[in-house]
C-alpha cells in the first residue's frame, strides 16, 4: 500500500462505519444516543482543520442549516462572524477526524466559561462558546451530545467532559460537499510555532518508581515577537505549507498496518480514543525552547523540532515511510552529541564513543555478542550529557540490557576515563546547548531542501528523504555541520 492509505472514501455508513446506521431516528439531544459514551472520545484540538475547497464548502452548507435553525435578530459584526465561522469549522473538522481515525467517534470538550484547560487557547474557544455552538448544532440535528459532569472532590466517581458526535445528517452533508478522510489536516497557528518553556521542576525521588522523576516540560512562557522569532516562524510556515502538499505515508500491508495500530492502541501514553487509522495528516512541525525566563525570555536552550508524525515512530517503522509514493532513506549524524562536544572544543573524535574497552572485554569473556551493551552505554552517556546531578539515579528503559556484573557508578567511571577531554561537560546540562545547535543545523537542512523543492523530514539528528535525493541530502548535512564546527561529521 503506497501513499497515506488506500483510495479516498466518502463518509458512507455502509462502508466505513456500519454502527452509524443504528443512529437513524435517534433524537439529536438524547444523551443515550448510540455511539456516544460519557467521558469517552478524543479531545477537541484547535489545530485540526479541513482542506480546501471542501472545508469551505462543508462549513458554508452547515452555516446555512445552522442559521435556519437558529435565526439571529441582529446582523453579525465582522469579527464576531469570523470567529463564529471558525468555531463551527473547527468543530466540524474534529468530528470528521474522530469519525475516520478513531474507534470512538465522539469529540470531548469543556463547556465551562472559566475552564483552566482553555486559558491559553484562542479567544474563539473560551468563555463557554464551544458549548453554545454545540447545543445549537444539536438543535439543528447535526450532532448528538452528552453533557459532562464535574464531580466534587470527595466523590468516588470521576468527572467527565462533555462530548459531541456527527449525526447521519451531518455525514450526508459532508459527503455531498466532498469531505473524505483525506480532507483532514493539521494547521498549527503561527503563534504556536515557536514555544518557550520555563525550567523543569527539580527531580524528586519516587519510591513508587524506584528512582528520580521529573516533569517533561516547565510552564509555557508568553513572549513578544522579535525580528528573529518572526523569521523562524516564517521559515516554519513555509516548510509546513510545503509538507502539506506532499503525500507523506507508510508503505505497509494491511496486516502490518493492523499490527502497528494494535501496538499504538496498547500504548499507555496514547491520547484519546483508540485509532482506526494512523493520523498521518499531522505533518506540521514547531520548535520548543527550554529553560526560559518569564521576566527575560531568551531562546538559548533546546529549540528542537517537534510535531511531524514520523517523529513518534520507531526507527524500524520509519523504513516504511514513503514520500509521494517513493521509497525513502534515513541518514543520521552518528553519535551526534558526544561528537559535538569534541568538535565544539576543537578536538577530533576518533573511534566509536559508545564503545568502552572495559565493556568490550567483558562481552568477550562472557561470550555474549559484540556490542550487546552498547545501547546501555549510549543511553547512560547521553544521560550524563543531558542531566544535572547524579545520573546513576536515572530510570533505565526496560528494553536495554545493563552489564550485570558492574554497578552504574563503575560504568560511569569507564565513560569518564575514556572521554577525559569532555568529562567537564558531564552533569552540567550541556545537552540543551547541543540541542540548540542540532536544531539550527536541522532547520538549515530542511529549509534548504524546501527551497530547492524536495522534501526532507527531520527526526532531531537524522533526516529522511526519497532515495533519489540521498546524495544531495548528505551534501547538505555535511555542509551544515562543517559550517558550524569546521569538522566533518560521521554520517550513517
Amino acid at each position: 500500500m503506497m501513499g497515506q492509505y488506500a483510495d479516498a472514501q466518502p463518509l458512507a455508513p455502509t462502508k466505513l462505519r456500519p454502527v452509524v446506521s443504528e443512529l437513524r431516528g435517534v433524537r439529536a439531544d438524547n444523551n443515550l444516543a448510540v455511539g456516544i459514551t460519557a467521558g469517552s472520545g478524543t479531545f477537541f484540538d484547535e489545530q485540526i482543520d479541513l482542506k480546501e475547497p471542501e472545508g469551505a464548502a462543508f462549513t458554508a452548507k452547515i452555516l446555512e442549516v445552522y442559521e435556519k435553525a437558529n435565526p439571529r435578530k441582529r446582523a453579525w459584526k465582522t469579527e464576531d462572524l469570523s470567529n463564529h465561522t471558525l468555531r463551527i469549522r473547527k468543530l466540524l473538522a474534529n468530528a470528521v477526524r474522530a469519525y475516520f481515525f478513531r474507534d470512538q467517534r465522539s469529540v470531548l470538550y469543556f463547556r465551562g466559561a472559566d475552564v483552566a484547560a482553555y486559558r491559553e487557547k484562542p479567544s474563539w474557544m473560551r468563555h463557554g462558546s464551544l458549548g453554545e455552538v454545540v447545543d445549537a448544532l444539536a438543535g439543528a440535528g447535526l450532532v448528538q451530545t452528552v453533557t459532562g459532569k464535574k464531580m466534587p472532590w470527595y466523590s468516588k466517581r470521576s468527572s467527565t467532559a462533555s462530548s459531541y458526535a456527527a449525526t447521519n445528517e451531518l455525514e450526508r452533508i459532508a459527503t455531498e460537499t466532498g469531505v473524505t478522510r483525506h480532507s483532514v489536516e493539521q494547521r498549527i497557528s503561527s503563534d504556536r510555532l515557536i514555544q518557550l518553556f520555563g525550567p523543569k521542576l527539580r527531580q524528586e525521588f519516587s519510591w513508587m518508581k524506584g528512582g528520580l522523576t521529573q516533569a517533561s516540560k516547565g510552564e509555557i512562557i508568553t513572549y513578544e515577537p522579535t525580528a528573529q522569532r518572526q523569521q523562524w516562524t516564517a521559515t516554519l510556515e513555509a516548510i509546513n505549507d510545503f509538507y502539506r502538499q506532499q503525500d507523506i505515508g507508510l508503505g505497509l500491508s494491511p496486516d502490518e498496518l493492523a499490527l502497528w495500530l494494535a501496538e499504538r492502541n496498547d500504548d499507555p501514553e496514547r491520547i484519546g480514543a483508540p485509532y482506526r487509522l494512523p493520523e498521518l495528516f499531522k505533518t506540521d512541525i514547531y520548535r520548543v525552547f527550554n529553560n526560559g525566563d518569564a521576566d527575560n525570555p531568551r531562546f538559548e536552550k533546546g529549540g528542537r523540532l517537534f510535531g511531524g508524525w514520523w517523529m513518534s515512530i520507531g526507527e524500524e517503522l520509519r523504513r516504511a515511510i514513503t514520500i509521494n509514493a517513493q521509497p525513502t532513506v534515513e541518514i543520521d549524524y552518528a553519535e551526534c552529541h558526544p561528537r559535538m562536544l569534541y568538535h565544539r572544543a576543537g578536538l577530533r573524535c576518533d573511534g566509536e564513543p559508545y564503545t568502552l574497552p572495559e565493556i568490550a572485554a567483558y562481552e568477550r569473556s562472557t561470550e555474549v555478542a559484540p556490542h550487546t551493551y552498547r545501547p546501555y552505554i549510549k543511553w547512560l552517556m547521553n544521560v550524563m550529557i543531558n542531566c544535572r546531578g547524579r545520573p546513576e539515579f536515572a530510570l533505565k528503559p526496560d528494553d536495554i540490557a545493563m552489564p550485570p556484573d558492574f554497578t552504574v557508578r563503575q560504568i560511569i567511571g569507564f565513560i569518564e576515563a575514556n572521554h577525559k577531554p569532555i568529562v567537564r561537560d558531564f552533569g552540567t546540562g550541556v545537552g540543551l546547548d547541543l540541542m540548540l545547535i542540532e536544531s539550527e543545523i536541522a532547520l538549515a537542512i530542511v529549509s534548504a531542501a524546501t527551497a530547492e523543492g524536495w522534501p526532507v523530514l527531520s527526526v532531531h539528528d537524522s533526516f529522511i528523504t526519497t532515495v533519489n535525493q540521498r546524495d544531495r541530502l548528505e551534501a547538505l548535512m555535511n555542509d551544515a555541520y562543517i559550517q558550524r564546527f569546521r569538522q566533518r561529521p560521521l554520517l550513517k
